[in-house]
């Protein structure tokens, strides 16, 4: 039931962050205006909401009961792999150091591949994937910022 009034609060505090948004100049494609942004994030904000709302309410609700009989016919699952004490906050803080340091000295795309990657794999992904991943992270990183919207990413002092 909580999950339920907290989906459709967060529903209401959407639109009326919708409503506020739309207030401002919106400007156009090539200029766009103040509210612009505001609506975007309005926008995004909305939909997960809806989303929320509309998965609580089709689920059903459990009392205690039945999640207690729902819990012993479920099957184990594995432990999730998480490094103890803070280690994700470790491991998040150590590569973004690195990767600030690598940034003038390799480049972009190879820094953003290496902190994606070593991200992703301090966090539990398998090598594969999580390089799977960072390659794709920074080739479309890349292009959005450096070719679509020309901003100057380093391209690194071993390279250039």
């Amino acid at each position: 039931m909580i999950e339920r009034v907290l989906a459709l609060a967060l529903l209401a505090a959407s639109g009326v962050y919708v409503a506020s948004a739309w207030m401002l100049p919106l400007g156009t494609a090539a200029r766009p205006g103040a509210g612009s942004y505001p609506l975007g994030v309005g926008i995004f904000g909305a939909a997960v909401a809806l989303t929320w709302v509309v998965v609580a309410l089709r689920r059903t609700p459990a009392g205690p009961a039945a999640e207690a009989a729902a819990e012993l016919l479920a099957e184990p699952r594995a432990a999730p792999v998480d490094p103890p004490g803070g280690g994700r906050v470790a491991i998040t803080a150590g590569l973004l150091i690195a990767f600030c340091w690598l940034l003038p000295l390799a480049g972009y795309p190879i820094a953003a591949f290496l902190f994606v990657a070593l991200l992703l794999r301090g966090l539990g992904a398998r090598w594969v994937s999580a390089g799977l991943i960072a390659l794709g992270t920074a080739g479309a990183s890349y292009y959005a910022f450096g070719t679509l919207l020309g901003v100057p990413l380093p391209a690194g002092a071993l390279f250039g």
